[in-house]
């Protein structure tokens, strides 16, 4: 059983490090030549330590929300600032749309973030003038995160965020959102689960409202989580379920992740449902 488990966490690991290390670490020379490389990084990688039989129930319950079971692993491991996929700050394309004045005036409106993370972008979204902004992460130990983080914020805005653990394919909300900003949440998932994912995203959304996402990683790459991503292929999804692009900036500025060391272009769509 001990065998299993290890083998299992080493699997997930070496799915980590190559959808969000090694893409960038191949090209910088001499990591090109082995993969050795992979094994050196995953004995020093501070996430090693083995999942408890809970942890790993909850990590393995991910997928039936069509999330890969590492997300929560990552977590549950003390995931830092910085480290992999977390930002460690505003997402640099959300901070592009938000300088530009680009969604208005929000005053009484209210944001959904899913996969909010530590909630860096449900933050900015609050700072912003949103009334209301809530966050939603299927990772228990994701929503710890950003409960804590929120609490250690100075912002007076972090009193205006609402924190809960959920599956978003299950969720309901009551009023919907004005504005829902997708993030690295599509790329994140099981392509299997894409359609539900556009049906969802046209529940949640109020009939006059704006989902915005940020179309990463736009690459050629086999494989994920994250999943390569286009603005073809995003259109396609949403278009039949009743959205147009309202705006579609395929130079918007690049979403970028553990600090930098993660990069790929990025498209910025602005999609409204068709009155």
């Amino acid at each position: 059983m001990f065998q299993d488990r290890f083998n299992c966490n080493r699997r997930i690991l070496e799915e980590v490090c190559e959808s969000y290390l090694l893409t960038s670490l191949v090209s910088a020379g001499p990591m090109r030549r082995s993969r050795r490389c992979l094994a050196a990084l995953l004995c020093s990688f501070p996430a090693a330590r083995l999942l408890s039989p809970a942890q790993s129930l909850r990590t393995f319950a991910m997928t039936d929300a069509g999330a890969s079971p590492m997300w929560e692993s990552m977590w549950a491991r003390g995931l830092r600032p910085k480290e992999a996929f977390d930002c460690g700050e505003a997402s640099p394309t959300l901070t592009e749309v938000l300088r530009m004045k680009s969604l208005g005036d929000c005053a009484g409106k209210r944001a959904l973030v899913p996969g909010c993370g530590r909630a860096y972008d449900a933050i900015a979204l609050a700072e912003y003038g949103f009334d209301s902004v809530v966050a939603i992460d299927l990772a228990p130990t994701a929503v710890d995160a950003a409960r804590d983080f929120l609490k250690a914020s100075s912002s007076p805005a972090a009193s205006k965020i609402e924190v809960a653990c959920a599956d978003f394919f299950k969720f309901e909300l009551e009023p919907k959102a004005d504005v829902i900003w997708d993030c690295t949440f599509l790329c994140a998932l099981d392509p299997s689960v894409r359609t539900d994912w556009a049906k969802k995203m046209k529940a949640l959304l109020n009939p006059s409202g704006t989902l915005l996402t940020c179309i990463f990683p736009i690459c050629e790459k086999e494989g994920g989580p994250p999943f390569a991503m286009s603005v073809p292929l995003v259109r396609g999804l949403l278009e039949p379920e009743g959205f147009e692009a309202a705006e579609v900036r395929e130079d918007a500025q690049k979403h970028t992740a553990g600090g930098g060391a993660f990069s790929a272009n990025t498209a910025l769509g602005r999609w409204i449902l068709k009155s």
